[in-house]
């Protein structure tokens, strides 16, 4: 009799044990999926800018040092980032963000020309636009890019395509050609023939795949020019990418036009200068940059130049693009602005690579902010971002927008300003 009840007295325990170990794990289970919620409800306020949403009281040492170094992209003081993203990668490697600082240390080390810092061979960053790795494999042969401002600013003038986009006179290795300017182009790209005329060297014999707009997936080279002038400013040893004289013919769709391009300004190329565009009288003015400090910026870049725009109170992240024919939106912007009317419809789209019928919904009428000036878009097609830049982005502003304003933009000053409204 003793040893019954002390077996079934063992068991009850045991059962209770059982019982109470179920309920903790229940609870811990319920308060992992809180907080995974709560993480991802954090980083997509994050990555939209709405910070409002985020409470400042619920937020832990993991998500301060997120917020910290968003805070420092948004400033574009990327040295800053770098060591910021390194120092919590090796204090917090178990962090629910490490994907997100991998991308974002991917992206600081691009801006700032470290190639060899990319290669899978050193390091262990992993996240790969572009197949940047294999674009990073070739352009750490070469000497680190450098400008030289001749003069401190430099007034040029400019045409334009039929299309309406920029070209201005540039010189490939002593060499005149005429090229695009892009500012949603990530790297300077040189036509196959061009490449041949200015004895551009082929640093890698294995393709790289560069996505457009219209998500073609082209072929490219890396390369190097020596020396890169547009007016009186050099760039040395600028990295970037061959394309085959075909890709870089674009018709248009109106006029039956075929539009050749030699090369193309990318981002690469412009990111340290500041520029002003009068587009009414065709006059471009670049100029050295001069930190002004500015409480708040509304320029950045992360993967491509970000401009800050505003509806109401809501932050509207849109992609700086001037060689893009229309302006775009994406489908994110319906998580921010209830539209009361749209419709949809199929528009032929152009970049590089070529065009493509795109399919979307069309807002009738968006009308936001870039500082103090307003600024309306009217009828404007919805396109999915082909590419991931850790940002969630609203939309995309072409060069229908310059036609309209004059402007002046300079990412280390965190700037985009609208200084004239034609």
């Amino acid at each position: 009799m003793m040893f019954l009840v002390e077996k079934y007295g063992f068991l009850l325990l045991f059962c209770a044990l059982t019982l109470m170990g179920c309920a903790t794990q229940s609870k811990r289970n319920s308060l992992n999926v809180r907080n995974d919620f709560f993480n991802q409800t954090f980083l997509q306020a994050v990555k939209n800018l709405s910070f409002d949403k985020i409470e400042p009281s619920e937020l832990d040492a993991s998500h301060l040092d997120l917020l910290g170094v968003v805070q420092l992209v948004l400033k574009s003081r990327f040295e800053q980032v770098e060591s910021k993203v390194k120092r919590v990668i090796s204090e917090r490697n178990d962090s629910q963000f490490l994907a997100e600082y991998f991308r974002l240390l991917s992206f600081s080390l691009i801006f700032q020309s470290k190639w060899k810092e990319l290669l899978p061979s050193s390091s262990y960053y992993f996240f790969d636009p572009d197949s940047v790795f294999l674009l990073a494999r070739a352009f750490s042969q070469i000497e680190k890019d450098t400008i030289v401002f001749w003069k401190e600013a430099d007034t040029l003038s400019f045409f334009t395509a039929p299309s309406g986009a920029i070209i201005v006179k540039v010189l490939v290795n002593g060499r005149a050609r005429n090229f695009w300017f892009d500012t949603g182009t990530n790297y300077t790209i040189v036509s196959s023939k061009t490449a041949e005329d200015c004895n551009l060297p082929i640093l890698s014999t294995e393709k790289s795949k560069a996505i457009t707009l219209t998500n073609f997936r082209v072929d490219v080279i890396p390369t190097y020019i020596r020396s890169l002038k547009i007016g009186e400013i050099e760039l040395l040893n600028q990295p970037c990418l061959i394309v085959d004289d075909f890709n870089l013919k674009l018709r248009l769709f109106a006029s039956n036009i075929s539009t050749e391009i030699y090369g193309i300004l990318g981002w690469k190329s412009l990111q340290n200068c500041k520029f002003t565009i009068d587009y009414k009288n065709r006059i471009l003015i670049i100029q050295k940059p001069r930190y002004e400090y500015r409480k708040k910026g509304n320029f950045f870049w992360s993967g491509v130049p970000i401009i800050i725009g505003k509806f109401d109170n809501v932050n509207l992240l849109f992609i700086f693009d001037i060689g893009a024919e229309k302006s775009l939106l994406t489908n994110n912007i319906f998580n921010k602005i209830d539209f009361q009317k749209v419709y949809t419809q199929t528009k032929k789209i152009g970049s590089v690579g070529g065009w493509k019928f795109n399919a979307g919904v069309v807002v009738p009428y968006l009308e936001f902010k870039i500082g103090t000036y307003k600024l309306t878009l009217e009828n404007i097609q919805t396109i999915d971002i082909p590419k991931d830049y850790f940002f969630n982005i609203d939309g995309i502003l072409g060069y229908d927008l310059i036609q309209k304003v004059k402007i002046s933009f300079d990412i280390a000053n965190s700037n985009f300003e609208i200084l004239e409204v034609y």
